[in-house]
C-alpha cells in the first residue's frame, strides 16, 4: 500500500491553493504548514511540497527528510537548489506551482507507477513507438519523428530541438551491452496539441540523480557553449545538450533494470528568455522499486 498523505509547506496562500488542488487531484490528503513540520510528522508522506522560501530557510532540515520532496517556484539558476539536488534529498523541481507537472508528479510518487510518457499527455493521445537496434534504424526513426512533428504543425525551432534531443538520447541508450552483444533502445513519441513528449528507454538502469544534476551544473557553468562529449562518459552522456533544448526533463529509473528519459516540448508556450538553461521549467528524477 502506497502512502496517500501529502504535506504542503508555504506561507503564500496562492501557492497553498494551487499546490493543494494538484495534490488533491492525485488523490492525496493534504496537510498545510507555514514552516517545515518535524520529521515525525513528515515521515511516510507520499510527497512533501515546499516553496522557494521554505527551501532557502530549511535546507538543513530538508537534507534529513526521507519522503520525496518537490520544490515549487524555484529555479535551476540557484546554487542552493543545485546543491540540494546533488545531495539527493530534493529530486523534483516545478518552476510554476500551477504547472500540470506538479499533479502528475504527485500521482506518480503516490502510486509508485513512474514509467510512461502517456502520463504527460491528454488521455487518448496517440503514441508512436520504435525499437532501435542499429545506426540505420536510428536514422530512420529520427526521420520518422521529424516527419511526424512537421505533420502536427510544430514550428521549425521546436523540430530542431526534438531532432537534437532524440539523436542524443538514442546515442546514449544504445551503448553496447558487452554480455549479450546487443544494442537496443526504445523510442516513443506523442502529442496532445499542447505538448510533444519524447521518451527513450534502455535496459541498463544506470542513470543516477547525480549524473543529471552534474549536467545541470555543467550547463550553468558553460553558459550554453558546446559540450566536449569526450569529457563525458557512461549514463550521463548527452544530457548536457538535452537540458538545453527541453521544457521538462523527467528521468525514470529502476536501478539496474531500466531507464526511461522523457522530454517535454511546449508547442504553445513561449520559451523563457535569458535563463541559463533556456526553456527548462521542470526537472524530475524518479527511482522505481525493483
Amino acid at each position: 500500500m502506497f502512502p496517500r498523505r501529502a504535506v504542503c509547506v508555504s506561507r503564500d496562500e496562492g501557492v497553498r491553493r494551487v499546490v493543494g488542488e494538484a495534490l488533491a487531484s492525485a488523490g492525496l490528503d493534504v496537510r498545510y504548514a507555514e514552516t517545515l513540520p518535524s520529521s515525525s510528522e513528515t515521515d511516510g508522506a507520499a510527497v512533501i511540497v515546499v516553496d522557494r522560501a521554505t527551501r532557502q530557510a530549511c535546507a538543513d532540515v530538508l537534507r534529513s527528510l526521507t519522503s520525496p520532496v518537490v520544490v515549487v517556484g524555484d529555479d535551476l539558476d540557484d546554487d542552493g537548489l543545485i546543491t540540494l539536488m546533488l545531495e539527493h534529498p530534493v529530486s523534483h523541481l516545478v518552476g510554476d506551482p500551477a504547472d500540470p507537472d506538479l499533479g502528475i508528479t504527485s500521482e506518480k510518487l503516490a502510486s509508485g507507477d513512474v514509467f510512461g510518457l502517456e502520463k504527460y499527455l491528454d488521455a487518448g493521445s496517440k503514441v508512436g513507438e520504435r525499437v532501435i537496434r542499429s545506426e540505420a534504424e536510428k536514422k530512420n526513426a529520427i526521420d520518422e519523428v521529424v516527419a511526424w512533428a512537421e505533420a502536427i504543425g510544430a514550428r521549425r525551432p521546436i523540430i530542431h530541438r526534438i531532432t537534437s534531443v532524440v539523436d542524443e538520447l538514442l546515442m546514449n541508450a544504445m551503448r553496447i551491452d558487452y554480455e549479450s552483444g546487443q544494442q537496443r533502445a526504445v523510442l516513443r513519441w506523442g502529442s496532445d496539441g499542447k505538448t510533444v513528449a519524447i521518451s527513450v528507454g534502455d535496459g541498463f538502469g544506470a542513470l543516477s540523480q547525480r549524473d543529471v544534476i552534474d549536467h545541470v551544473r555543467r550547463a550553468r557553468l558553460e553558459r550554453g557553449r558546446p559540450q566536449d562529449k569526450h569529457e563525458s562518459d557512461g549514463a550521463g552522456l548527452g544530457l548536457y545538450l538535452v537540458l538545453a533544448n527541453v521544457a521538462s526533463l523527467i528521468v525514470n529509473v529502476a536501478p539496474g533494470h531500466e531507464t526511461e528519459v522523457v522530454c517535454l516540448f511546449d508547442l504553445v508556450r513561449p520559451s523563457r528568455r535569458g535563463a541559463v538553461l533556456g526553456t527548462v521549467r521542470s526537472l524530475h528524477v524518479f527511482n522505481a522499486a525493483n
